[in-house]
């Protein structure tokens, strides 16, 4: 054979077309789309299984929390009663606020405070902040606890205070002394617990508080 009858040959073999391969070509695409479809299904069904991840349900210490609008909502549980309990903040949020010190079996006494000095007259940030901590530790108080605080001023000095009772750490009785500070803590002396922040700092606090009452934050 010559050269160029080899050179026709080759020519005219790379023109020709190779139905096999043409067909294997295909089933590979199908198959690839085959697979692909599976992954996209299952991926597809496991979300609707799942829900969207958006980091708004969280499980801490044996609980599963809920971001629902503003609040952090999970459930408690005593004596076969189910509670739906709501916070301001998440326990992960409040973990690095300080406690110091411990309370005694005075803290358990009948006659419960929760004091705080006396308000500015104007209304500020920070009384916005006291009287929503003061709300909510009496709302978790009175529906979970089944104590009944009574609120109170450290000294009877404005208008307002005027018209609640005296209490202090030295008082007689359980207090919980809400206290604006720039040292965020929770200060624990026998009978008395000081929940102190600046604005929302104390909010933090007296969550804080609550989550240990009840063995969330351990």
């Amino acid at each position: 054979m010559t050269g160029g009858e080899s050179g026709g040959n080759e020519s005219q073999n790379s023109g020709r077309h190779h139905p096999e391969k043409t067909i294997v070509k295909a089933f590979v695409t199908i198959a690839i789309i085959v697979i692909l479809g599976y992954f996209l299904a299952s991926f597809a069904m496991k979300l609707v299984r799942e829900g969207p991840k958006e980091g708004n349900v969280v499980d801490y210490n044996g609980f599963r929390f809920e971001k629902t609008g503003l609040t952090w909502r999970t459930q408690w549980e005593r004596d076969g009663l189910l509670y739906d309990l709501q916070f301001r903040h998440s326990p992960w949020e409040v973990e690095n606020i300080t406690v110091l010190g411990k309370v005694d079996e005075r803290f358990q006494m009948p006659y419960l405070f929760i004091t705080h000095d006396p308000p500015d007259n104007v209304p500020t940030r920070q009384n916005s902040f006291l009287f929503i901590a003061s709300a909510d530790m009496t709302s978790m108080l009175v529906s979970v606890f089944d104590r009944h605080p009574v609120e109170a001023c450290t000294v009877n000095s404005t208008e307002e205070c005027s018209k609640l009772p005296v209490a202090t750490c030295s008082t007689n009785a359980t207090v919980i002394y809400l206290k604006a500070s720039d040292n965020a803590g929770i200060l624990l002396d026998g009978n008395c617990a000081t929940i102190q922040g600046r604005e929302e700092n104390l909010t933090r606090a007296a969550n804080k508080a609550v989550y240990q009452w009840l063995g969330i934050i351990r």
